[in-house]
């Protein structure tokens, strides 16, 4: 797991307004603390920059794990996840 700097989470938590960039559930009605998420999954090569750096709430997070990709199920195409950025 990579160590984040405490002013790179803040500047990341600043940006999304307390808010899940993938669901847009605000911080106050969700269990639990939002979670800085890698776009790019470091294991797929992403990096610790801001630039790669949304905040997720823990459903999300959990569901989009290390993934980019996944299968439209109305065309069957392979497609790339939605990227807050």
């Amino acid at each position: 797991m990579s160590q984040l700097s405490e002013n790179l989470k803040r500047l990341v938590r600043e940006r999304a307004g307390s808010r899940c960039e993938y669901c847009l559930s605000h911080q106050d009605y969700i269990m639990g603390r939002l979670q800085i998420d890698h776009i790019l999954p470091i294991s797929k090569g992403g990096q610790d920059t801001e630039e790669n750096l949304c905040l997720a709430c823990e459903l999300c997070n959990q569901y989009k794990w290390n993934k980019i990709v996944a299968t439209d199920p109305e065309t069957n195409q392979v497609t790339s996840l939605f990227n807050p950025r």
